[in-house]
């Protein structure tokens, strides 16, 4: 019986790579994954900021290596004047300029010496917005560093009586309590410990439309098998053998499918590694056979099924963290493969309920098959 399958199954593979839809299909997810990770190494943001840093300026060299070298979702045109800068906002070639006071280190030391926060940067903005909005927030993180140590070295200078102290000397204490890393942990709702990942706003979207794009190509296979199943070419399987079929012809289709999704991933840079990304799209692609096969034999007819994809497709774009991690609907999205498979990458937990929930599917599948062989 193994070795009848495995027959089977090569036989399937060498009559599906021959189909060009198919071959199409599994070329659009590396093409789209190759462009991402191309389109995220360029420059590009959520919003272009003209920014006017004065040259000779110590802490205009350090907020300027923050903002320009510390990646984000602003693009920055650097400016060699502040007209310059106002030019760009009127013509609209920036959403917003930052233009920098010719005596940035002065004013930093005063206000650190007085303790009180002051403007230090003219804001030129063409109109409010959620991105300029995020774009204050990140302007005030890169001067921030700059204007503790002022606020740092004027109190050990002044309150505590240390005027001796060599800049050098300040700047070593100052590093040797700074933290490190993050100050926030990421955990989910259920208290368990979860993982980030460092990707743009441009590559972050791309795996759950990978997941998508997997749950379809199985949507596919299930459709592909009901059509043969109608033309006849099982018929000589009996109705409880088929369900048995079905797995094998799904399985040809994930599997290439399975290297493919490994290959996107790679290519537009969201890998995070072998072992991880191995073992999660295997139970995914397990779980996507046995909830397609599940589906099949509720719609029953290959005309029913096609009208579930649009439907289902709108559920997991608005379930599924693929854009937004909305936090209603939860039975909703427990329904969903592609919403275990794109937390277990975070979190192991969820690895293991979704290879729950594919057993149950299994064991539904088993039991639908059955009663649609007694009726029959």
């Amino acid at each position: 019986m193994p070795g009848q399958m495995f027959v089977r199954f090569m036989l399937l593979q060498k009559r599906l790579l021959k189909k060009g839809g198919f071959l199409l299909m599994l070329c659009l997810a590396p093409l789209l994954s190759a462009g991402v990770g191309r389109l995220a190494a360029e420059s590009a943001g959520i919003a272009t900021i003209a920014l006017y840093l004065p040259e000779g300026d110590a802490s205009a060299r350090e907020i300027s290596e923050r903002l320009l070298n510390g990646g984000g979702v602003l693009r920055y045109l650097p400016c060699d004047d502040e007209a310059e800068a106002q030019i760009l906002v009127e013509t609209g070639e920036a959403d917003a300029a930052w233009i920098f006071s010719e005596d940035l280190s002065e004013r930093l030391e005063e206000l650190g010496e007085k303790r009180r926060v002051r403007p230090v940067v003219t804001v030129v903005e063409r109109r409010d917005s959620v991105p300029l909005i995020l774009g204050r927030e990140i302007l005030s993180s890169a001067i921030y560093p700059s204007f503790s140590y002022k606020v740092y070295e004027g109190y050990v200078r002044d309150e505590l009586g240390l005027a001796g102290m060599t800049d050098e000397e300040l700047r070593r204490v100052y590093d040797s309590v700074a933290v490190e890393g993050s100050l926030f942990q990421m955990v989910y709702p259920d208290e368990t410990p979860g993982e980030t990942e460092e990707f743009t706003y441009v590559q972050a979207p791309l795996r759950g439309i990978l997941a998508i794009w997997f749950t379809f190509v199985g949507l596919s296979a299930a459709l592909w098998f009901m059509r043969d199943e109608d033309r006849g070419v099982y018929g000589r399987l009996s109705v409880t053998k088929r369900l048995s079929a079905s797995y094998v012809a799904g399985a040809v289709y994930l599997l290439d499918a399975a290297a493919v999704l490994l290959l996107s991933c790679r290519l537009a840079g969201v890998f995070t590694d072998w072992k991880r990304e191995g073992i999660s799209c295997a139970v995914f692609a397990v779980c996507v056979l046995a909830f397609a096969n599940l589906l099949r034999m509720i719609c029953r007819t290959p005309r029913r099924l096609g009208m579930v994809f649009l439907p289902l497709l709108a559920a997991m774009l608005a379930l599924c963290p693929v854009f937004l991690n909305l936090p209603y609907f939860k039975a909703g999205k427990l329904l969903l493969p592609p919403w275990y498979y794109l937390q277990s990458i975070h979190n192991p937990r969820y690895l293991y309920e979704m290879a729950v929930y594919t057993a149950v599917l299994a064991a539904l599948g088993v039991i639908l098959q059955r009663v649609q062989s007694r009726r029959r």
